[in-house]
C-alpha cells in the first residue's frame, strides 16, 4: 500500500443532484431568452424604419448643445448646413466652453445667415440642473421649429438624417423618435467599454414594444439623434422634467411617455455616425456617468441586472473554461455561452460594428463590473463623477 492510499483528498464541493439539472435549465432558458430577444430587436430594427423624402412636414429647428468641442463641432455643423429637409434651422449654443467652441460657432453663424444662429450659455445654477438639460433648455426657447432636433456636437449627419426622422415620426404616428447612430470605434480602449451602450437591446428591453405600450417603463432614448414635437415638449414642461437628470435622455422619453404621448425607437446607424467618446479613458468616463445615474437613482434596478449579467454571462463561461474535458460542464453550460455570444454577436454586427468586437465580451463585460464597482463607491462616498469639467452628483 502506497503512502498516497493514506492521504486525504479535499472533497471537491458538488451540487444537490436535484438542484443542478434545475439550475442547468434556468441558466439555458435565460440565455435562450437573451438570444430570442436579440433577434426580435434585430428584426425590429431592419424592418421598421422608412426611407425619408424630403416633403415638408412643419419647421424643423436642430438644436446643438456645444461644451468643449472645438475637435468635432465643425465636421457636425457641415454635415447640418447640408441637409436636405426644406423648412430647417440650426441653432447652436456654446455651453461655456474654455476652448474655440464659441468662435468656430459663430463663424458658421456669419457665413451662413437665417441658416444657423449662435447662442452662448448661461451659467449653470448652483443647484437643480445638469449641464445638458440646462442648455437644452436654454436652446428650445430660442426655437421657433414645430418639430425639435435635438443632437450632439460630436455627430456627423448624412444629408437626409433630419428628412428620414421627420418621416419616419409621422410614419410611426409618433410624438418622439429617437434611435441607433453608428457609432465609430477609434481603438481597442474604445471597442473594449463603448459596445456597453447596447445592452438595453440584448439584455433587457424588447424595442419593438415601445411603440406599442403605454408604460413609461417601456422606454428608451439616445441624445445623439432625438425629435420630439413641440407640442410634447412643452407637455412636459421641457427640459425641467429631467434637469437633474443625468441619463436625461432615457429620463425624458419616460417623462414624454409618461404624458400620454407615443414614443419610438429605431436604427439611425445609416443616417448619422458619431465618435462618442476620444480613447479608452474618455468612454470610461462617459459611460460610467451613466452607471453612476443608475445607481443613484434605481439602485435595486440595477443591482438585479449586474446579478443577472454574472449569472447568464460570465459564470457560464467562468465553468466552461475552468472546467474543461470529460466531467466538466454540462451541455446546457456550453448551450448557454454559446446563446449569448450567438445573441451579442446579432447585436454587434446588426449595430455595423467589426466582426471582432463580440469575441471580446469577457473582457468587455468584467469591465463593465470593473466600471459598476467603481460608480458604486463614488455614490457611496458622494464623490459623483466628473463630466466635461464639471462635477455631477
Amino acid at each position: 500500500m502506497t503512502a498516497d492510499a493514506f492521504v486525504r483528498r479535499p472533497e471537491v464541493p458538488m451540487l444537490p443532484a436535484v438542484g443542478r439539472p434545475a439550475l442547468d435549465i434556468l441558466l439555458l432558458a435565460g440565455t435562450l431568452y437573451v438570444l430570442a430577444l436579440s433577434v426580435s430587436n434585430v428584426l425590429w430594427l431592419r424592418f421598421s424604419a422608412r426611407r425619408g423624402d424630403d416633403r415638408c412636414r412643419g419647421r424643423v429647428s436642430v438644436l446643438v448643445p456645444a461644451r468643449n468641442e472645438e475637435r468635432n463641432i465643425a465636421r457636425c455643423l457641415d454635415s447640418l448646413v447640408a441637409q436636405s429637409y426644406p423648412d430647417l434651422e440650426i441653432v447652436v449654443l456654446d455651453d461655456e466652453s474654455s476652448d474655440r467652441t464659441g468662435e468656430i460657432i459663430e463663424g458658421y453663424a456669419r457665413r451662413f445667415p437665417g441658416r444657423v444662429r449662435a447662442a452662448r450659455g448661461a451659467p449653470l445654477p448652483p443647484r437643480g440642473w445638469i449641464g445638458k438639460p440646462h442648455a437644452l433648455r436654454q436652446l428650445a426657447a430660442l426655437a421657433t421649429g414645430e418639430l425639435l432636433f435635438l443632437t450632439d456636437a460630436d455627430t456627423v449627419h448624412g444629408p437626409g438624417s433630419v428628412s428620414w426622422a421627420v418621416a419616419s415620426l409621422d410614419h410611426h404616428r409618433a410624438d418622439l423618435l429617437s434611435g441607433y447612430v453608428h457609432q465609430d470605434l477609434g481603438s481597442l480602449g474604445e471597442a473594449l467599454v463603448v459596445p456597453a451602450t447596447y445592452l438595453m437591446s440584448a439584455l433587457i428591453l424588447p424595442l419593438w414594444l415601445i411603440p406599442a405600450t403605454r408604460s413609461p417603463a417601456l422606454s428608451f432614448a439616445i441624445g445623439q439623434l432625438l425629435l420630439v414635437r413641440r407640442r410634447a415638449f412643452d407637455a412636459i414642461g421641457g427640459e425641467a422634467a429631467v434637469a437633474a437628470s443625468i441619463s436625461d435622455d432615457v429620463a425624458f422619453a419616460r417623462a414624454v411617455k409618461a404624458a400620454g404621448f407615443r414614443t419610438v425607437f429605431l436604427d439611425a446607424g445609416t443616417q448619422v455616425r458619431c465618435r462618442m467618446y476620444d480613447g479608452y479613458a474618455a468612454s470610461v468616463e462617459g459611460i460610467s456617468k451613466n452607471i453612476y445615474d443608475f445607481f443613484r437613482t434605481r439602485s435595486a434596478l440595477f443591482a438585479a441586472a449586474l446579478t443577472s449579467l454574472v449569472a447568464l454571462v460570465l459564470a457560464p463561461l467562468a465553468l466552461l473554461v475552468l472546467s474543461p474535458g470529460p466531467g466538466g460542464p454540462s451541455p446546457a453550460i456550453e448551450g448557454a455561452v454559446l446563446s449569448f455570444l450567438t445573441a451579442w454577436s446579432l447585436t454587434l454586427w446588426d449595430r455595423r460594428l467589426p466582426w471582432w468586437v463580440p469575441l471580446l465580451y469577457p473582457l468587455l463585460f468584467g469591465h463593465l463590473l470593473w466600471m459598476a464597482w467603481r460608480c458604486f463607491g463614488r455614490v457611496v462616498s458622494g464623490r459623483g463623477v466628473v463630466w466635461k469639467g464639471r462635477v455631477v452628483r
